[in-house]
């Protein structure tokens, strides 16, 4: 079956799509829109008429830290050449800030679904920033979460929607890119821990490893695992920590929550910062105890 390209695809809609990963408020800051009152489609589209296309990439990648994120951080061994990732085939810029390498990529995903109201095959793309930090030994990998709904965007009914590429074809093409420079999972164990025990954080889920098998904790409500269930936190820290979901408690981080899997060197903020650096921020920390 012969795959027909969607109308949605011009260029300006598919920056309409990128900016979608702005919160309302920080559309608002970013692109100085604080006095309007539209919703998120009016502001886009004030944001597409006002500025080129060029201007709107920078003010996404200068402000990466406000965008809903999955963290990937390495450990790495090998030398760093002053080129890396220029030969990327989605390399947009890199710039050196705060005693740190930043590298910009642009990965375009296609969606593809079947369109039952038009009996064809489609697709739609979107444009998805990476931003790779090099901070000493180790490469902080974010991945914006794409989660555009297609639904949203077309009026027909549709079934089968999958992607072209995930995370994880994402991380294999940085992989592929900086060899012979070797990767290893960073182990934030230490770190997470750390904040853990100074109750910077506390977990609302967490696996809690059994004799014979791993079961999840939900805690209810307002319940915190370490305030209000001690004996498993000490039992949890004991061991290396799975999958859990955290709650900030010291409001000066600037984020209400996260997920980590700490043994991976793995972060998820599926929950957008209040603030400009916050993820970024966070992350240190927790490196910073590691």
């Amino acid at each position: 079956m012969t795959m027909s390209r969607n109308p949605l695809n011009a260029k300006t809609e598919q920056y309409k799509r990128l900016l979608k990963a702005f919160s309302v408020n920080a559309l608002k800051t970013v692109f100085n829109l604080q006095e309007h009152k539209e919703r998120q489609p009016e502001l886009i589209n004030r944001v597409i008429e006002g500025n080129t296309l060029d201007i709107i990439l920078k003010t996404v990648f200068d402000n990466f830290s406000l965008l809903k994120q999955h963290v990937y951080i390495y450990d790495f061994r090998g030398t760093v050449a002053p080129n890396l990732l220029s030969g990327h085939p989605y390399f947009i810029s890199t710039e050196t800030s705060g005693g740190q390498q930043i590298f910009n990529l642009l990965f375009p995903i296609v969606v593809e679904f079947y369109n039952k109201d038009s009996k064809a095959e489609e697709a739609v793309d979107f444009l998805v920033p990476v931003q790779i930090r090099r901070k000493g030994t180790r490469f902080i990998v974010a991945i914006n979460i794409l989660e555009r709904d297609i639904a949203a965007l077309i009026d027909n009914k549709i079934v089968g929607a999958k992607r072209n590429m995930e995370d994880n074809d994402i991380l294999n093409s940085f992989a592929e890119s900086v060899r012979p420079i070797q990767l290893s999972p960073c182990d934030l164990n230490k770190g997470i821990k750390d904040l853990w025990d100074k109750e910077e954080i506390d977990a609302s889920k967490a696996k809690v490893t059994m004799a014979k098998s791993v079961r999840t904790e939900t805690l209810h409500g307002d319940f915190l695992l370490k305030r209000d269930l001690p004996a498993e936190y000490l039992k949890i820290i004991k061991d290396p920590i799975g999958r859990t979901t955290f709650e900030v408690l010291k409001q000066n981080h600037s984020v209400d929550a996260f997920v980590a899997d700490p043994t991976k060197g793995i972060v998820y903020f599926a929950i957008f910062p209040k603030q400009h650096m916050a993820t970024t921020d966070l992350i240190d920390l927790i490196l910073s105890k590691n």
